[in-house]
């Protein structure tokens, strides 16, 4: 199977968020219902309201998204809606920040801190190689599922017995078996690869495409990337924390 990216064609639900650096508007996808609904809720609770950026990093990201009475996340998380297939963490992505793999394997989503992407012009060179990591990911994935399988127990045996001997080659080999092994029992494994519309958006816009497929991608700014860039330059010390405080409000636009 291939997984080809495309962009999404329906509008979302529009919100503002207002900076002492000028306003960022945005809109919400529709094809990530969890986190658009979960985002909406925070705004009209009021949890955005004074919210620090926490963490800003140039060249990379901004994120923000605890309240301002210092709760990092209002203690629950939201299930992964990765449509890597769709929507790409170029400049003014909007995505849910979340836990890392080791305490967190099914990759759920922090339930209010977000990033939005300020990221790098990336050539064709980089993107390959980020198609090729994207693709084995998802092809991990899969394989581990085979192999957890109770008819696979030997073939799980025999993978463990290589990775603990570091006996690589032949790993890969044998890895090489278990794929052909998955093919003839009609499992297909995914390849990912970019539209020539979104290598485009990367070479001249910009972005993280090393976060593509990992980190849920649930909206994006459509108006004020100057912005972005201005958050993004701020002074920072320990931990990326910006030497002075600089705090946000959100708000839904009623159209």
């Amino acid at each position: 199977m291939i997984l080809i990216l495309s962009f999404a064609q329906e509008k979302g639900v529009k919100f503002i968020i207002e900076t002492p650096y000028g306003n960022l508007k945005g809109e919400l996808y529709n094809e990530t219902p969890q986190h658009r609904d979960n985002f909406i809720k925070l705004v009209k609770e009021g949890w955005y309201e004074d919210s620090p950026f926490h963490r800003i990093i140039k060249d990379f990201m901004i994120q923000g998204g605890q309240n301002k009475d210092g709760r990092r996340d209002p203690g629950y998380t939201i299930p992964a809606e990765f449509i890597a297939e769709q929507f790409i963490h170029k400049k003014g992505a909007l995505a849910a920040a979340r836990m890392g793999d080791n305490v967190n394997p099914t990759q759920a989503s922090s339930g209010s801190q977000f990033y939005i992407v300020q990221g790098k012009i990336t050539n064709d060179d980089m993107l390959l190689n980020f198609e090729r990591s994207i693709s084995q990911k998802a092809q991990s994935g899969l394989i581990r599922e085979f192999l957890n399988r109770p008819e696979n127990i030997d073939l799980m045996a025999k993978v463990k017995s290589l990775q603990q001997s570091r006996k690589n080659a032949e790993l890969n080999l044998y890895i090489g078996q278990v794929k052909e092994l998955m093919l003839n029992e009609g499992i297909e494994l995914e390849e990912f690869y970019y539209t020539e519309k979104q290598k485009a958006v990367y070479r001249t816009l910009g972005g993280t495409p090393h976060l593509d497929g990992a980190y849920t991608v649930f909206g994006e700014i459509t108006e004020g990337f100057d912005v972005i860039d201005k958050l993004a330059a701020v002074p920072t010390a320990g931990a990326n924390v910006p030497v002075e405080a600089i705090s946000m409000k959100i708000k839904l636009i009623e159209e």
